[in-house]
């Protein structure tokens, strides 16, 4: 998720969930569609070559967490 995520940010893109809306013009989901595409290709290498290759700082992790006592 989280290289996903830093690919997704360096083509503009600020996605932790994707929501597309009627506000969002033909180009606007044309350039969504082709950075996903791009991003999804540096994720394939990182499947394959290993994360730690790509991943460019730490991985996402959870900010609130629950204890139970």
């Amino acid at each position: 998720r989280t290289l996903f995520l830093q690919e997704a940010i360096k083509r503009g893109l600020l996605m932790p969930s994707l929501i597309l809306s009627y506000s969002h013009s033909d180009a606007e989901i044309e350039r969504t569609i082709q950075a996903i595409g791009e991003a999804l290709v540096v994720y394939r290498k990182a499947l394959d070559e290993g994360v730690e290759k790509y991943l460019v700082g730490r991985s996402v992790a959870p900010v609130f967490r629950t204890y139970n006592n």
